[in-house]
């Protein structure tokens, strides 16, 4: 597997969890698949490959398609939120990866994330997003129907996708990628991501 391909995992990661951050605000639901292996990405600490992180490509597949499509090539109009929160968490995640203490604080906090109990996680998933990614600057504001980001457990979903998110976006920052690398490299992504879901 090359660094490209390593990359375009990554940001496929991103891109799904933010995907249903969408979904959750705007429908009060999220894709169950989607949502439970973004979530396991979390508490994946030492994977031997970059697939390995998802549970293998399987697990990024709605990431991968998303950039196959052409979401940095040719977005839709409802691809442009995904895309909004998307660079909201990199320039997040940049933010803490360069505050050396602060990102220390959050490894401890996602390390102890596997002591709680499958219905426990989202609220501790939840906890760490707002002590450690909402003291950020800027915030990021979800925009969707009041009915459902007020709905019971949504709130916490919400919370539990945008930190899958910024756990992707720090694979990406570790595989090389930043701003221009998105530029750049967008076109060979794309390609990758359908070489990527062939091999699913």
């Amino acid at each position: 597997m090359n660094i490209i391909e390593e990359r375009t995992i990554a940001l496929a990661g991103v891109l799904q969890a933010c995907q249903q951050v969408q979904s959750l605000a705007r429908t009060g639901v999220a894709d169950t698949a989607v949502y439970t292996s973004a979530m396991q990405s979390v508490l994946v600490l030492d994977a031997m490959s970059t697939p390995a992180v998802f549970g293998g490509l399987g697990g990024v597949r709605a990431g991968l398609k998303l950039i196959e499509q052409g979401i940095f090539n040719s977005p839709e109009m409802s691809d442009l939120e995904v895309l909004r929160y998307m660079m909201s968490i990199l320039q997040l995640q940049k933010q803490l990866y360069t505050d050396q203490q602060k990102f220390s604080q959050f490894g401890q906090a996602i390390d102890r994330l596997s002591s709680f109990s499958e219905d426990d996680l989202a609220n501790a998933f939840s906890e760490v997003y707002q002590t450690h990614i909402s003291i950020l600057r800027p915030q990021i504001i979800v925009q969707g129907e009041q009915e459902h980001l007020q709905q019971d457990g949504v709130p916490e979903q919400v919370r539990t996708m945008l930190l899958a998110a910024v756990r992707s976006a720090v694979l990406w920052q570790q595989k090389g990628g930043g701003k221009f690398r998105l530029v750049w490299e967008r076109t060979r992504m794309r390609q990758a991501a359908k070489s990527l879901l062939a091999q699913h």
